[in-house]
């Protein structure tokens, strides 16, 4: 077991929101990276249009909750709640809140 101080990691995406990357694995079936995420009050990613990756994304909302419209999905994500954008699907999500959003993602790349 490898134990993962957050505030050993650095902090990206800002002024948008904070990722700090937990974990990377690549192996010859796909990969996975796992990251714990910030959306601070106020701000939408991306801030124009779309997002979509090469992986599927799961997250974990830990706390606060964001607006978020992925495929026909339109709706509040909030703490307890968990979600699945596939490979290729276009979304967005928007802090309307005061308050942060605190997500722990995992994005995981499909073998071949």
């Amino acid at each position: 077991m490898k134990k993962i101080e957050l505030s050993g990691i650095p902090k990206t995406g800002l002024p948008l929101y904070e990722m700090q990357t937990l974990a990377t694995l690549a192996g010859p079936t796909g990969g996975v990276s796992m990251s714990y995420i910030t959306l601070l009050p106020g701000r939408r990613v991306p801030t124009e249009g779309f997002s979509c990756h090469d992986a599927d994304e799961y997250s974990f909302f830990i706390s606060g909750s964001v607006y978020t419209e992925a495929g026909d999905f339109k709706d509040e994500c909030k703490a307890g709640d968990g979600t699945l954008i596939p490979l290729g699907e276009k979304h967005w999500c928007e802090n309307r809140t005061d308050e942060p959003c605190m997500i722990v993602c995992a994005l995981v790349k499909r073998g071949e």
